[in-house]
């Protein structure tokens, strides 16, 4: 047995041969660890912009599972962040952040293992900050404009690159100014302006943009406070301070701005204004007695902001011949454009609710009016000794029509009164001697005295009322005996049996 032992003993020793060298025999030779190393995708250099993040990632090769990554500012500044994030013992990311500019600093790389340990840097800068953009204006950031004149800017340009571009627009849109922008170069050009017509004040915003550079600047654009026409009241008051050494030589007048009374005096006083435009007027009442009898004026255009007419606003005005009335007005006062007696058209607003006493009283030029759905109720006189007036058609909305109202509208040849209208006061249509045909609504219940007296030319009256209105002595007085009735079917008896109606010697029924 101890035999067998050595033998097994002998055969162990000579298939392994000891590491020793022993008699002549070698040791094997093992692999030399590899070296430590780090690479970066990136690179060993980087520029930054401000507040620009850039992500380097790293490879380590050699090294063990025990490989650990730091990194650090070589000059400790606090412009810049530094932080590792290990993916796994082989990779990872270091993330660099420049907060604001700084000098060249280096981010320092340490890569350790436990028995290896290396340095690597990544340079890194903040990039020069470019000039910073400028634009200046050779003729200063105020341009006082005259209607239609164009006025050029020259810009310059500094800072900025090739890439520069220059816009310009209105602060407010606005279809008065035209505003137009023509470089030069990347470094100046033009802008040019044109005030087409009288507005408010205000801006060109000028924009100027590199691409990394963005700067806006402004230029104050307004009207001349006088030019020989156009006045701009930025005081209300001072209307008369800028007209007086030129007040006799005004005819034509445009206004802009806001007045008060002691500007409305002044404009009353110009001796020979004829032509007078407040469409940019900001004003929402017209005082009473505005324009009494001015007669030089022959043309007014009313401010937008306008609501109310006040009373004998233009009354005695015999030159005016036409005026524009917004459809911002509400009301019209009494008399407001009696004896106006050259005034050929007038356009009422739909918000207008009622035509007062006398408004339109002694328009004998008024060839035409309309008058609005709106309308519920037309004053006395509202256009009495309107002789030119040839036509005129009442809406549907008016409930009543007053004492003389189309009195001595001899130039009248056919009415019709809309169906709400119950009541026509006497003299309404007094001597309209032109008129032949007259057209009475469903709802009339009455006609006071001498409603339709003197219209000696009236051949055709239809009355749509099936029970008929009740009228008085003399309604028709003086109008032709020959004169027709038409009523509604089955209502002749009706009309021959009932008072005054009967004077009517043919009434003939129709279908209305």
């Amino acid at each position: 047995m101890k035999k067998l032992f050595l033998l097994t003993a002998l055969f162990v020793a000579a298939a392994f041969p000891s590491c020793s060298k022993h008699d002549g025999v070698e040791t094997p030779d093992w692999p030399e660890p590899q070296p430590l190393a780090i690479a970066f995708a990136e690179g060993n250099s980087l520029q930054f912009d401000t507040d620009e993040t850039k992500t380097v990632h790293y490879t380590i090769t050699g090294g063990s599972d025990k490989t650990v990554v730091t990194a650090e500012m070589q000059n400790p500044d606090d412009a810049y962040t530094v932080e590792t994030t290990p993916i796994s013992a082989t990779e990872g990311t270091i993330t660099i952040t420049a907060k604001k500019p700084s000098t060249d600093n280096c981010v320092i790389v340490t890569v350790s293992d436990g028995s290896q340990t290396l340095t690597a840097e990544i340079a890194v800068s903040t990039k020069p900050n470019p000039e910073e953009l400028a634009i200046t204006f050779a003729e200063g950031n105020l341009l006082l404009l005259n209607i239609n004149e164009p006025r050029t800017i020259h810009y310059t340009i500094t800072g900025g690159s090739d890439n520069t571009v220059v816009t310009a627009e209105m602060q407010k849109p606005d279809d008065a100014y035209a505003v137009e922008t023509t470089p030069t170069s990347t470094t100046e050009g033009t802008i040019t302006i044109t005030a087409k017509k009288p507005s408010n004040e205000n801006r060109i915003i000028v924009t100027v943009s590199d691409g990394s550079q963005t700067l806006t600047a402004e230029i104050a654009v307004t009207f001349r406070v006088f030019d020989g026409k156009t006045v701009v009241v930025k005081i209300p008051g001072s209307l008369g301070y800028w007209l007086a050494p030129y007040e006799s030589s005004i005819i034509e007048l445009t206004v802009i701005g806001t007045l008060n009374s002691s500007d409305i005096a002044t404009l009353k006083n110009l001796p020979n204004l004829a032509i007078l435009d407040m469409e940019n007027v900001n004003l929402e009442a017209l005082p009473a007695d505005t324009f009494r009898n001015k007669t030089s004026l022959t043309s007014v255009k009313l401010p937008k902001t306008l609501k109310k007419i006040g009373s004998y606003a233009f009354s005695g005005c015999s030159g005016l011949t036409s005026v524009t009335i917004p459809d911002s007005v509400t009301s019209i006062g009494d008399r407001a454009f009696q004896d106006c007696s050259s005034l050929t058209s007038v356009t009422i607003p739909d918000s207008v609710t009622s035509i007062p006493v006398q408004t339109f009283d002694g328009c004998s030029s008024l060839t035409s009016v309309t008058i609005p759905d709106g309308v519920t109720t037309i004053g006395s006189s509202a256009f009495n000794g309107c002789s030119s007036l040839t036509s005129v058609t009442i809406p549907d909305s008016v409930t009543e029509i007053c004492y003389c109202a189309f009195s001595g509208c001899r130039s009248l040849t056919s009415v019709t009164i809309g169906n709400s209208v119950k009541y026509i006061e006497n003299y309404a249509f007094d001597d309209c001697s032109g008129l032949t045909s007259v057209t009475i609504g469903n709802s009339v219940t009455f006609i006071d005295s001498e409603a339709f007296r003197g219209c000696s030319s009236l051949t055709s009256v239809y009355c749509k009322a099936i029970v008929p209105p009740i009228i008085v002595n003399d309604t028709f007085d003086k109008v032709s005996a020959t004169a027709t009735l038409y009523v509604p079917t089955g209502c002749k008896a009706a009309y021959a049996a009932a008072t005054e109606w009967s004077k009517f010697k043919t009434i003939e029924e129709t279908q209305f």
